[in-house]
């Protein structure tokens, strides 16, 4: 896994056709710009941690289907009411598909340094970037051995500070609306924890949120930025570009951790919630992503570096207001914690 060093961006050696990234401190390579990226120099000979390579319009079969395993069949249904994603794994080479239903599949080399890219229609660049820079990055992640957390992170006072929920927790939400306020954001769904000398590390992800109309709608109630419109039951990608809304570029230490999800209309709230180290852990390990892909190794591994982090880090319960009009206030409470 590499990082960035000394808070700069680390250099990658790499051929001229070839864009290259720095992504969840991992170094990639791709034959194709992707699209929200924003592509690093190459400056010294360092080897990739991943190569991708786009084959559009080729649809990926296996050589001899018996030969592969059904590793993992995901629980969301598609359209049609069947698994919208399923990873395979070859018998005898290791290698990993990641098949989505509706044609998209992703094939990982055993030695997860390798992944190439396929689908049986067309797609444009920015749909398969959705999928690649998400689930398909969180997935290596998790086979590397790396925590990752359900989660969105906001630099403040120097370090990240990490939102953590289920779907419709409210984390981007409220990475937006620190950024409304100025922190730069450094993760959206997916913060990946670097643990080294007895510290944990946050590195940087991609430079925008995904926001849903809704929650455009409720951030722009505030006094701050305006925000874009969004269609109807699609995601908006609010770029974080500098204009209103910034992208931390290098990895920072955590700080600490908030677990959303409780919503009240009580005249307290918003509110924090003080846990013990143990309920802590369980709130952590319940939120942790791709946790389904685990095996019990990876569980066990999981399970004690989480325990090492809530010994170390304050973790705490954010019970927040039901009417959107009580955003400011809920910034003003974590803030207030993150300072204390």
């Amino acid at each position: 896994m590499s990082t960035e060093i000394n808070g700069e961006l680390p250099s990658l050696a790499e051929h001229p056709e070839k864009s290259a990234y720095l992504i969840y401190g991992l170094r990639f390579t791709s034959d194709r710009p992707i699209p929200g990226l924003i592509p690093i120099e190459s400056r010294n000979a360092v080897s990739p941690d991943l190569s991708v390579r786009f084959d559009s319009g080729e649809a990926y079969r296996a050589e001899d289907p018996t030969e592969e395993t059904l590793w993992y069949t995901s629980d969301i249904p598609d359209a049609n009411g069947n698994p919208a994603l399923k990873i395979w794994k070859e018998k005898k080479g290791g290698d990993y598909s990641i098949r989505y239903s509706h044609g998209l599949t992703f094939h990982l080399s055993a030695s997860l340094t390798n992944l190439s890219i396929h689908h049986d229609e067309p797609m444009s660049a920015e749909d398969v970037a959705d999928f690649l820079l998400g689930p398909v990055l969180g997935i290596v992640l998790r086979l590397r051995g790396v925590t990752c957390l359900h989660a969105s992170a906001v630099s403040v006072g120097g370090k990240a500070i990490a939102f953590v929920g289920v779907e419709g927790a409210g984390k981007s939400t409220t990475a937006a609306l620190f950024a409304q306020k100025g922190h730069a954001v450094l993760s959206d769904d997916i913060v990946a924890l670097l643990e080294r000398e007895d510290s944990f590390y946050v590195p940087r992800a991609y430079p925008f949120l995904n926001l849903w109309p809704r929650s455009l709608a409720m951030l722009s109630k505030s006094p701050c930025a305006e925000f874009p419109r969004s269609a109807p039951g699609e995601k908006h990608k609010l770029m974080l570009d500098g204009s209103s809304t910034r992208f931390q570029p290098n990895e920072l230490p955590l700080g600490g951790i908030y677990l959303l999800g409780e919503r009240s209309d009580g005249s307290d709230a918003p509110f924090i919630v003080g846990l013990t180290p143990q309920d802590a852990l369980m709130g952590l390990v319940g939120n942790t992503y791709g946790n389904k892909l685990l095996d019990s190794f990876m569980r066990a591994k999981e399970f004690s570096l989480l325990g090492r982090l809530v010994e170390s880090l304050p973790v705490r319960r954010v019970v927040a207001h039901d009417d959107p009009a009580y955003l400011t206030r809920l910034y003003d409470v974590i803030s207030a914690d993150v300072s204390a």
